[in-house]
C-alpha cells in the first residue's frame, strides 16, 4: 500500500510516486512532495534539493509536452541550477518521437518498476544558458583536446566539462613553455635576470604560478600574451571548482564566468596547437 497521501497522482500511480520518492531520497535529496512555490506553473509531484541542485519531478503514466514545456520555461528562468524530470512507470509505452523531444527539451526521464528506477535520460541544468565555441572548424588537436570536456557539458555536467577544459589548458600551456624554452626563445624574468626554467619546475606549476612564468616572459609575442591572460583570467575558477564547487558564492561565481572562460580557453588553445 502507498505510504503516502498525494492530491496530484493518479490512483494507479501512487506506489509507483513512493518508490521514486525513496530513490530520491537515497541519492541525498531533500524531497518535498507536492510542494508548490509562488511562480511555479504547476505543483510538481516532488520537489527535490541537494546541494546547489534543484529537481522537479513529475510523476505521470504519459508525456504531457505542454506541461512539461511550462516547466521547462520556469527552470530556463531560474539562473539557478534548477532540472526538470518524468517519472513513468515500465508499463508505459512512450514513442520513440516522445523520447527524442524529452531529450530535446533536457527533461530527464526516470522509469520506475517495483524493484528499481533506472535513468533512462539524464535531466540537465536548464537554468544555466551557455553556448559553447562550435568544434567543428578548429584544428584536430583543439578538438581531441577539448572532446571529453563538450561531452561533459552535453551530459548537463559543466562543472566537470569546465574542470576538464581547464586541465586540457594546463597541460598544452606546459608543453608550450617547455618546447620554447628548449629552444631558446622563452626565457623568464625572475628577480630581474633572465631564468631558463626545466622541465621538473614546469611540471611543479601550478595553473597560477605558469600563468605568473608567462607574464614574466620577455620579450613576450602575441601567443604567449594570449596564454598569459588566459592563465589568469580562469586560474580563482578553476581552484573554485576544484576545490570549492559546494559554496554557494563559488556556485554562483562559477555559473556567470564559465560560459565566458571556455571561449578564452578555446582562444589560447589556437595558439598553442
Amino acid at each position: 500500500m502507498p505510504s503516502r497521501l498525494y492530491n496530484t497522482v493518479a490512483d494507479e500511480l501512487l506506489e509507483y510516486a513512493d518508490l521514486a520518492l525513496a530513490h530520491f531520497e537515497e541519492l541525498g535529496f531533500t524531497v518535498r512532495p507536492e510542494h508548490y512555490i509562488l511562480g511555479f506553473p504547476y505543483t510538481p509531484t516532488f520537489l527535490c534539493r541537494r546541494g546547489a541542485t534543484t529537481k522537479i519531478v513529475e510523476v505521470d503514466s504519459k508525456v504531457q509536452l505542454k506541461r512539461l514545456e511550462g516547466w521547462v520555461g520556469y527552470c530556463r528562468s531560474s539562473g539557478k541550477d534548477t532540472r526538470l524530470a518524468l517519472c513513468v512507470p515500465s508499463s508505459a509505452d512512450l514513442a520513440a518521437s516522445e523520447l527524442a523531444e524529452l531529450q530535446a527539451r533536457g527533461i530527464g526521464l526516470y522509469v520506475v518498476s517495483v524493484d528499481r528506477v533506472v535513468e533512462r535520460l539524464a535531466p540537465i541544468d536548464l537554468g544555466l544558458n551557455i553556448a559553447l565555441p562550435e568544434l567543428a572548424g578548429e584544428r584536430a588537436k583543439v578538438r581531441e583536446l577539448l572532446g571529453p570536456s563538450y561531452e561533459q557539458f552535453a551530459r548537463a555536467q559543466w562543472r566537470e566539462g569546465f574542470e576538464d577544459a581547464c586541465q586540457a589548458l594546463e597541460s598544452e600551456a606546459r608543453r608550450y613553455l617547455k618546447k620554447w624554452t628548449r629552444s631558446g626563445r622563452i626565457k623568464i624574468i625572475l628577480k630581474g635576470a633572465p631564468t631558463a626554467l626545466t622541465n621538473k619546475q614546469i611540471n611543479k606549476l601550478t595553473m597560477g604560478g605558469l600563468a605568473d612564468r608567462f607574464s614574466n616572459i620577455a620579450p613576450q609575442n602575441h601567443a604567449d600574451s594570449v596564454i598569459a591572460d588566459a592563465l589568469s583570467r580562469i586560474n580563482r575558477d578553476r581552484v573554485g571548482v576544484v576545490h570549492h564547487k559546494r559554496r554557494a558564492v563559488t556556485e554562483k561565481r562559477l555559473r556567470a564566468n564559465v560560459p565566458q572562460h571556455m571561449w578564452v580557453i578555446i582562444a589560447a588553445l589556437r595558439e598553442m596547437v
